[in-house]
């Protein structure tokens, strides 16, 4: 039996199925930890396909694990994320991951009893840091390193694997004052937002003096509720994003100083809360994107080859998966895209997405097949991976 190609082929088989799955999820965008119709879907497709899923993972109501009747040889990971950004609804393709992932599981079903080893599907939610606890994958790290590696893929406007994206802390900033008339007596007053303001002038200047690869932006929250009142309260959503964790570290303490610098000379009480869990920068494989690539060019897809390690500007908690195992995020291109855009949510539910997304389904169920069926090239992915953390220190 060619196994891939059977896989493959049952992958066009539910094609229209995976396809429609794909566009509910994007016309009923929810937010992290909130994706209930979402996980319902994928949970009802996945069990259909002969899967076991196990809701309410790690504490999250949210989260699941789909899996099969455990056999003896190596488990290869496949996640899915299905939130969506406030606003804008499915404006990163996260319909398109969940869907990938959804038909590679059908796939790998029609081949289950042929493989030595396992495949597990892990759903993760509030990948997105824009509600509390966001980064699901952080919650259920202890769950998904059961795995021997782990795969999955995310939209793009190009295709490629050979990359790592930022360490980011996402946070909210509050200043607590007191209010007053803001034209009778604003001496009795304590102003909240001129807290948040020299919060982000203190920021901006910072700006002259830091790495160029380090990013700080922000929005600002609530900064009062009317001209004529002295603010006692105001707010603003923040994030400091570096290559590496040591340096977002190093930055994110230099704005908590900025903060208190901006209490000192207001006044007003200043408080810093942690929004998401904290993003690690993501270990790229450069065995896991060759691999990739082969599978994807053999079903005729001109897949790039890349040699030089590619900088991401972005975040996600898929890099503290790559931190603690072999880990492959690929780019797939849905068409010229500029993401987290109301463009970006029309793309990611166009012709053109929905196929590059049955490729990438076919794609990652064919590297899990390699990576079971053939013990050496797990290997070479742990080897890579153990030098990579060593030279990262």
């Amino acid at each position: 039996m060619d196994v891939k190609q059977v896989a493959g082929r049952r992958i066009d088989e539910h094609r229209n199925e995976i396809i429609e799955i794909s566009k509910k999820i994007h016309d009923e965008p929810e937010l992290g930890h909130q994706e209930h119709k979402s996980v319902k879907l994928l949970a009802e497709q996945l069990r259909s396909h002969g899967y076991e899923v196990k809701l309410g993972v790690s504490g999250m109501g949210t989260a699941f694990i789909a899996s099969r009747e455990r056999r003896k040889g190596p488990t290869v990971g496949i996640l899915a994320e299905y939130d969506a950004l406030p606003g804008i609804g499915h404006a990163c393709g996260h319909n398109l991951i969940a869907t990938s992932a959804l038909g590679a599981a059908a796939g790998l079903a029609a081949v289950a009893d042929e493989l030595p080893g396992n495949v597990v599907i892990y759903g993760t939610p509030a990948e997105e840091g824009v509600v509390q606890n966001a980064g699901g994958k952080v919650v259920m790290l202890d769950e998904i390193r059961k795995a021997d590696a782990v795969l999955m893929v995310h939209p793009s406007s190009l295709w490629g694997s050979y990359g790592t994206s930022n360490a980011r802390e996402s946070f909210l900033v509050e200043f607590h004052g007191r209010s007053s008339h803001a034209g009778g007596a604003p001496e009795k007053g304590i102003n909240a937002l001129e807290g948040i303001l020299l919060t982000f002038q203190g920021i901006n200047a910072l700006r002259q003096h830091i790495n160029r690869d380090v990013r700080i932006h922000g929005i600002i929250k609530h900064g009062g509720d009317s001209p004529n009142t002295v603010p006692d309260y105001a707010s603003a959503h923040l994030y400091v994003r570096a290559p590496t964790l040591p340096m977002m570290r190093e930055h994110y303490a230099k704005v908590e100083n900025i903060v208190k610098g901006a209490e000192l000379a207001t006044g007003a009480k200043s408080k810093i809360t942690r929004v998401a869990n904290t993003y690690a920068n993501t270990i790229p494989s450069k065995t896991l994107t060759d691999l990739f690539r082969a599978n994807m060019l053999s079903i005729g897809v001109e897949y790039p080859e890349e040699t030089q390690v590619r900088q991401s500007g972005g975040s996600t908690d898929f890099g503290n998966v790559s931190q603690v195992m072999p880990a492959l995020s690929a780019y797939i291109n849905i068409g010229d895209v500029v993401l987290h855009s109301p463009e970006g949510a029309a793309m990611t539910a166009t012709p053109k997405a929905h196929d590059a997304m049955i490729n990438a389904a076919k794609g990652l169920a064919f590297t899990a097949v390699d990576l079971i069926m053939k013990p050496e090239l797990l290997e070479k992915t742990r080897a890579e991976h153990k030098k990579r953390l060593e030279e990262q220190g």
